[in-house]
Order: structure tokens, then sequence, then C-alpha cells
């Protein structure tokens, strides 16, 4: 399935803007009838075509280089009959200033377009690949663009995410007006942009989602690169692997996998292994889950960090393990882990998860990694003022993970919450644990403690536009 190329329709969202996925995950289509009321923020390129300078996020593994050169040849085709040009070049192939100053200033077209009258648009891809080349590059690009007329200018860069340098952002604002400047995240893919690739590989679209639905990965789904490594599985084995454990071990390890190909053939792959950036990312989960946190504060120390932040100086020290191996975690390591396709942009300086799942899954690997004490894992995710001690509800998902992963943690819960074992990987467990959670739930019932009162009877969810009749997720961005 290698070198497969989709025609999928993508989707961009203001940097600080809001995206709605459906109740399992995908990208709520603004496509549909009431999508652009269900998704507001979320647009089409055609949308944003006008803004003189485009900022074009993404997260590894999420499609941008595809996107971008699907834009320039459209936009190609689109203003030829004007006489207008478009030049794209991937800031990646350059490892001096000298020989990007030839090849995009001293361009042909580059200089056509500065002695004319007509309009240039300006494709740079792989900001984030070519700062590893050129460490000034952010200082080329802003000093050189400024001494040539911007108003017939219409430039697009894509960066990583989390390489975006804010300098070059102030830069672009003080050149252009800020509203005529605009700062855009690459969104994941809609359920028929997965299904369609499920066909183009020959795999029965509706076997396929249904699979994703039984195992919970639309979030994986939703990444072409692990939606790659999703249809691989599914068409060697028909199946996805039972244990949702299993299945998000592997695709968030994809995720934090180099898989520009560009960047490995060039030996940029980071100083750190998947394995690695991984231990750093279920760090990270334990902190903004366990410690109620929504993002990373990746800036200087502004002095007033929002309550719901940690700043990423926080995460620094001592040491993590995989692999048998143990290494430090500094400031390198955790910016590392930020950069992959696990997180997204919250704002200038600031990363949060890619989707709740990841942090959910990665808080429980970590408390199981680290061979947490059944008390220490308990006082977590317990309420401390509830006199049953239930769990608190919003670490539901991440105690269900952990049932799934340690049959002690399976055996409390049981006593406490068995409700919550509902959601784990209760089809995969020993025979005795799956009787017991059908023993204690038919007792709780019995005594009345688990049955819903009469409001939740009565009050059913609305179908939203995608027919799924579960709440929509938003991811929040402000």
């Amino acid at each position: 399935m290698g070198g497969v190329v989709y025609e999928w329709k993508r989707f961009w969202c203001p940097r600080e803007g809001n995206i709605v996925l459906t109740a399992t995950g995908y990208l709520e289509d603004p496509d549909t009838p009431w999508g652009h009321i269900q998704n507001p923020d979320v647009v089409s390129f055609d949308a944003i075509s006008d803004v003189p300078c485009l900022v074009l996020l993404g997260e590894p593994g999420m499609g941008k280089t595809h996107a971008m050169r699907t834009q320039a040849a459209v936009t190609r085709t689109r203003v030829r009959e004007k006489g207008d040009r478009v030049l794209s070049l991937d800031l990646g192939r350059y490892s001096s200033e000298e020989r990007l100053v030839r090849k995009l200033f001293q361009n042909a077209i580059f200089t056509a377009w500065a002695r004319g009258e007509h309009q240039l648009h300006l494709f740079l891809d792989s900001l984030d690949e070519g700062l590893l080349g050129i460490n000034t590059l952010s200082e080329l690009l802003a000093d050189e663009l400024a001494e040539y007329p911007l108003d017939r200018l219409c430039l697009r860069l894509a960066c990583r995410t989390a390489a975006w340098p804010n300098t070059l952002e102030d830069a672009l604002e003080s050149m252009w007006p800020r509203h005529k400047v605009g700062v855009y995240e690459l969104a994941p893919l809609r359920l028929t942009d997965i299904a369609a690739a499920a066909s183009v590989n020959g795999i029965t679209a509706e076997d396929f989602i249904k699979e994703l639905s039984r195992t919970e990965s639309a979030p994986l789904a939703t990444r072409p690169v692990t939606l790659g490594f999703l249809l691989k599985t599914f068409a060697r084995r028909g199946a996805l692997p039972s244990k949702r454990t299993d299945l998000y071990q592997e695709g968030c390890e994809l995720l934090c996998e180099e898989t520009n190909e560009s960047r490995r053939e060039r030996g940029r792959k980071g100083q750190y292994t998947a394995a690695q950036r991984l231990a750093v990312a279920a760090r990270i989960a334990a902190v903004t889950v366990y410690g109620s946190r929504y993002a990373v504060w990746r800036g200087v120390d502004p002095g007033d960090l929002p309550q719901e932040d940690v700043w990423l100086r926080d995460l620094c020290g001592g040491h993590e393990s995989c692999d048998g191996q143990v290494f430090e975690v500094d400031q390198d390591a955790v910016t590392e882990g930020l950069d992959t396709g696990l997180f997204s942009s919250r704002g200038p300086s600031r990363m949060g998860w890619a989707h709740q799942t990841y942090a959910e899954y990665l808080a429980a690997r970590y408390a199981v990694h680290n061979d947490m004490a059944l008390a220490q894992i308990m006082s977590l995710i317990v309420h401390p003022a509830d006199p049953d001690g239930k769990l608190v509800p919003q670490l539901a998902e991440t105690a269900a993970w952990l049932a799934g992963m340690r049959v002690d943690v399976f055996n409390e819960i049981l006593t406490a919450d068995p409700e919550v074992l509902l959601r784990s990987d209760v089809a995969t467990a020993e025979e005795a644990g799956r009787a017991s959670l059908v023993d204690a739930l038919l007792e709780g019932y019995d005594e009345e403690r688990l049955l819903p009162g009469p409001k939740h009877l009565l009050e059913l969810p609305q179908a939203s536009p995608s027919g799924d009749c579960r709440p929509a997720l938003t991811i929040h961005r402000r």
C-alpha cells in the first residue's frame, strides 16, 4: 500500500479555532448539509486562498507536504490565464544560505515577478526541516522578502506545528497587516476520507469502519500515517488486534517515528528513538491527565502561566527508561516528544494532545511501565471526597486503560466502580474476571446503585449531523 495517493479534500483550522470531532473521533464533515454549522472554524483551502500570507502547520504524519503540493498544482492551473506565476520550493533541500538564495531569490520566476506587475504565489514547504540545515533561515526569509513588493505576493509557508518559530511569525505580521496573516493547522481526516482510502486499497469500507468502531481506534485512523498502518494490518489479518492496548501501543509508537522520507535520507531523525519519544510523551500524559493540565507552554516564563498549563521546563529532569536503557529527560527530549503526531497546537508557544485518547492511554501506560504500587494508582484515580470510593469521572477512561493492563487495578475498580470496566478490554480478560464483572454489575443493579434515574431514561441524546447519537468532541484550541 506504500506510495498510494489519495484524492482527499483536506481542511484547515485557525490555530486558535476549534475542531469538532464526531463522538467516535472523526472530523465532523464541514461538507455535509449541517457541517458548516457544526464545524464553523474548519475550512477548505479555497476559503482561505485569498489570504496573502498563510502559515500552514501540521503534526508529523498529517499529510502537510501532499496538501501543499496539491494546492500548488491547483493554484498553478487557476492563475495561469491571469498571467500570474507559482513557485514551489522544499526548504529542507537546502543546507546553506547561498544555495537557497540562488534557488529562491535568484530564480527566474522570482526575478521576473520582482520586475513585473503580476502576482506570485510562493509555496515554501518544510520550513522545520530547512531550519535544521540553515539555523538563520527565519531571519533570511524575513529580511529578503521585506525588500520586495508584498502587495503582489501570496506566501504559503508549511511547517511542523511544534517547530514553527514565533520570531518569524512576528516578522511576517510586521510585513503584512495582521489581518492578512493567517496561521492554520491541518485538520484530521473525515469518515468519508477513511472509507475512500479503504476502497482504494481493495478493502470493503464498511467492514473496515466496523472494525475501527469495535476497537475504538478512530483517533488513529484520522492521521494518514497511522491510517496506513491500520489498513495494512486489516488487509493482512482481516481484523485489527483484539486488545486496544496492543493497537494503541503500535499506533502511538508509529506517531513518534520519523516517517518523513527526506528527513530520514538526510539523517535528520532527531537525537531520540521513537520508543524514547513515546516514553517522554507518556510522562507528559501522566502530568497532564493526573494533574488536570490542558497544554504545555513552550515559551519563556510568562510570569502568569495559566493554571491549566504546565511549563515545558517543569517536565524536564530525572530519567525515563525504554528497551532496557535509561536516558535523561532534558529539554531536548521533551521538545522532541512534543514534536510528534501525538500533539497539536493550542496557540503560540502552546502544545496539547492531538486527541485525548492518546493522553488517557499513555497516562495509564506510564503508571504501569513505572510499576506504581496499587495504592498509589488508586490514589490518582479515586475521588478523595467520595465515601464509596468512586473514581474521578474525568479519569474514567484512563482507569479503564489501567484495568486492561493490570489485574490488581481491575479487581480494585470491580469493587468500587464496576461500570468503568465496561470501557476496558474486558472482552479479552480472563473468564473469571468477566464473570466477576457480571456479578458486580448485577449486584449493583439489584441494590439500585447502578440504575440511572428517570431523567437519564427520558432524555435521549439527539443524533448529530453525522448520524452518531453520542455527543461530539470539540478540540478547544484557545
